[in-house]
């Protein structure tokens, strides 16, 4: 389950921005994950969780936007792709509409942490 590898690392992300701004406590974690990544956001969720407890984030509430894909090719063309095959192990090959030619994927790769919120009282530095 890389969820779990991911989860690990959004959770360091926001506890270090925390002890950055002087925050003891994550109130939430605001991640956006795109479509593209095959990534199950309810598990994500869990993962992130549980990694967070023991952590000034123990408490946060987690919430996972979904990104839809975007692709760009040399044509001209841009916009959604009609599908994404579910593919977890490789990388999808979208093709153009217009040419049938590769499509590069601009939005829905991505799982970041988009945000934390801290209590106001947190400082800071």
């Amino acid at each position: 389950m890389h969820e779990l590898s991911i989860a690990q690392s959004l959770v360091e992300q926001a506890v270090d921005a925390a002890d950055e701004h002087g925050a003891e406590r994550i109130d939430r974690l605001e991640l956006l994950v795109g479509e593209a990544t095959h990534l199950n956001p309810d598990q994500l969720t869990f993962c992130v969780e549980t990694v967070a407890a023991e952590t000034p984030a123990a408490e946060a509430e987690v919430t996972v936007t979904s990104v839809s894909p975007e692709g760009v090719c040399d044509c001209g063309w841009s916009g959604q792709p009609a599908e994404i095959p579910d593919l977890p192990m490789a990388v999808p090959d979208l093709r153009c509409p217009e040419c049938d030619s590769r499509l590069e994927l601009t939005a829905g790769t991505e799982c970041r942490l988009a945000r934390i919120s801290v209590p106001e009282t947190a400082n800071a530095t």
